[in-house]
């Protein structure tokens, strides 16, 4: 008998319709949240479109409400300034030229930046340092310094947060950007700046209120802002200098008296010294009282005033006049003086207006 042997050999394999395989992809963005992506986009070219704009201005136009009240503020692209902006809840006026700030403001402004001559430079302008104001004006507000810091700060702001329209009294159609502490630009194109928060600029800016409203820039605008500053820095008349500080030192009195008139006159000597401020574009004012008194006379009182460059010495005399009776007598007489200081900036008005109408010219008004 012949025995067959047949050998069966399993393989172990797939069983069908049992079949798998790992796939690797992308399941894709939902429709929703495209529509939530396109909007943050379009909010965003929006404001960098905005900014880019202010940027490229000529100048920049900026308003704020005090008490009710709108107050202007005109910048070029050079740092040149004029207008009238809140500070601490007080109007400050502003002039910025030839690299120069100049403000007028109340004795109690003075005071608030620890001057002891509030009083003084409240009577008209004076001369002023950047740190007086909480934002300079010949950085932080020209249209491209202003453009800058709102970037930054924008940079900031929740980038996924829903954008927020909403519109203005005028019908104007906004992006809220930041919230009550961001920015306002135009939904449609040419996309503008409309407003923003001060404190975008600097924490400091919080002093200049809540909301600066910037204005559209026409050709117009540059040429009233011209002639308007031209009248501004026509009224500067000779300011005090708040940058500078003037001791006066009293260094010889001379009384010469005539038995005849009864008029008796002091000659002071003094002398001066500067801290801070340009020396060379400013001089001091002296003001030299001397209470002159006479046994059996009384006393009366002169004054008498000089302007002496920084660090000099000056002479300045002042007379009185007695009643005398009409007998032959003697009289001891006495003076006594005391002098104060005021430093001034001295301005070359017509230079400054020369340099305003060249610096105009370029921007085209």
């Amino acid at each position: 008998m012949v025995t067959g042997l047949a050998i069966l050999t399993l393989v172990a394999g797939p069983l069908l319709g049992g079949c798998q395989r790992a796939l690797s992809g992308d399941a894709g963005i939902s429709a929703a949240d495209q529509v939530k992506a396109d909007k943050r986009t379009e909010q965003r070219t929006a404001v960098d479109a905005a900014l880019k704009a202010l940027e490229n201005q000529p100048v920049a136009v900026f308003h704020s409400t005090l008490n009710g009240t709108d107050l202007m503020l005109r910048v070029t692209k050079d740092g040149t300034a004029q207008g009238t902006i809140p500070v601490d809840g007080q109007s400050v006026q502003v002039v910025q030229v030839d690299k120069q700030l100049f403000v007028a403001a109340s004795a109690d402004y003075w005071k608030g930046r620890g001057s002891t001559a509030g009083d003084r430079y409240s009577k008209g302008w004076a001369r002023a340092a950047a740190s007086d104001l909480p934002v300079d004006p010949a950085t932080s507000l020209t249209p491209s310094g202003a453009a800058e810091k709102l970037r930054k700060s924008a940079a900031g702001f929740d980038q996924l947060a829903e954008p927020v329209r909403s519109k203005l009294a005028d019908g104007t159609e906004v992006f809220e950007v930041g919230g009550a502490t961001g920015l306002k630009v135009t939904t449609a194109a040419p996309h503008r700046l409309v407003s923003f928060a001060p404190t975008l600029l600097d924490a400091k800016g919080k002093a200049l209120g809540t909301e600066m409203r910037v204005d559209p820039v026409t050709p117009d605008t540059v040429t009233k802002f011209r002639d308007e500053l031209d009248a501004a820095v026509g009224g500067l008349g000779t300011p005090a200098d708040s940058v500078a500080q003037a001791s006066i030192t009293i260094t010889d009195n001379k009384l010469d008296c005539n038995g005849g008139s009864g008029s008796c006159t002091s000659t002071v000597s003094v002398e001066n010294a500067v801290v801070g401020g340009d020396t060379k574009s400013s001089t001091v004012h002296i003001v030299m009282t001397s209470v002159v008194s006479a046994d059996e006379l009384g006393s009366q009182t002169c004054t008498g005033e000089v302007n002496a460059a920084p660090n000099t010495a000056s002479t300045i005399p002042c007379t009185v006049k007695f009643n005398v009776p009409n007998r032959t007598a003697q009289y001891r007489v006495t003076s006594l003086p005391t002098a104060v200081g005021d430093v001034l900036a001295s301005l070359d008005v017509n230079a400054i207006k020369q340099k305003i109408q060249s610096e105009f010219s370029a921007l085209g008004g």
